[in-house]
């Protein structure tokens, strides 16, 4: 079977996959909220990111793949890992502190809407308009999950700045998505993710090395830095090369569509982990995401039968 009929087959392992990743995520939200508690955000954020950069670098080293890269790739790697990790922490954690959540949860809900938009005027994939379809109806159902999380939209002059920022912000992760998958072409999504991560780490640090030389190292405790450690994991490491081992295998709007279910988890595991509540209208949020993702993943071959691919 050729790569083209693996990136249009239905449901298969890269979704599985991705389905870990979105329960990644999901946790990765309480067990911020948790640390921070004791660190700040400045400091929590830079460190988080540096060591994220050097389990990737370790786990590139023992791969045996080599950090050797080509004059031509480096430079435009540079750009797309300043562009994904470090203007987007930047624009995210300043739109965070700005608006509200739910505010926060919408914006970046459009991430799979402006890659799809972006792959479609590049010309890097033709998106089925059965997909379009689908994204729209994961956007309807993110809706309901949301606005019942975080206790409605709260749309004003006040949250204006902090919304922006967000908007850039999901525009810049919707660019990391778009612009990875030429890379992937020739480089493993371990490596791809390795390298762009540490060129964001490197111009990120220094914007919040105050704060993280400011950590009263001995006063944190140990549970602090575990759930540091493992947001670095489940948020980058984990969530990062599933991520972009499904954009190589299906491509990107049919990976970015998953993002949508990001919500739900994130309330599963705050009513696990905060004793936060869930509510009928987040489930039934999710079951609309989850057909909207069916629709966008494999249900446009619905209305392709007969027709080649």
């Amino acid at each position: 079977m050729n790569t083209r009929n693996n990136a249009n087959a239905a449901f298969g392992a890269s979704d599985a996959w991705m389905l870990l990743a979105i329960v990644m995520w999901g946790i990765n939200f309480s067990l911020i909220k948790i640390a921070l508690r004791e660190l700040t955000p400045g400091g929590f954020n830079g460190l988080r990111l540096l060591v994220t950069a050097v389990i990737f670098l370790g786990l590139l080293a023992i791969s045996g793949q080599g950090f050797r890269l080509e004059k031509k790739d480096a430079w435009r790697l540079l750009l797309i890992g300043v562009a994904g990790n470090t203007l987007y922490q930047v624009f995210f954690i300043r739109g965070v502190s700005l608006t509200s959540a739910s505010n926060t949860s919408l914006i970046l809900s459009m991430s799979p809407i402006f890659v799809a938009l972006l792959s479609a005027l590049l010309g890097i994939e033709r998106i089925h308009w059965a997909a379009w379809m689908g994204i729209l109806i994961s956007f309807i159902g993110l809706y309901l999950i949301i606005t019942e999380q975080n206790g409605g939209l709260h749309f004003s002059a006040a949250n204006f700045k902090g919304d922006l920022s967000i908007f850039f912000g999901t525009i810049l992760w919707s660019s990391y998505t778009v612009f990875s998958k030429p890379f992937l072409e020739k480089l493993s999504p371990l490596k791809f993710s390795a390298v762009t991560v540490s060129f964001g780490a490197l111009f990120y640090l220094p914007l919040t090395a105050r704060d993280v030389l400011a950590i009263p190292w001995a006063a944190i405790s140990f549970k602090a830095w575990a759930f540091l450690v493992l947001s670095s994991l489940f948020g980058f490491v984990f969530g990062y090369i599933i991520w972009y081992y499904s954009v190589k295998k299906v491509g990107n709007a049919k990976t970015a569509i998953y993002n949508n279910l990001t919500p739900f988890f994130t309330a599963v595991f705050a009513a696990i982990l905060l004793q936060d509540k869930i509510h009928s209208s987040q489930v039934l949020g999710a079951v609309v995401i989850l057909a909207g993702v069916y629709l966008t993943r494999a249900g446009y071959r619905f209305f392709m039968k007969g027709q080649p691919e």
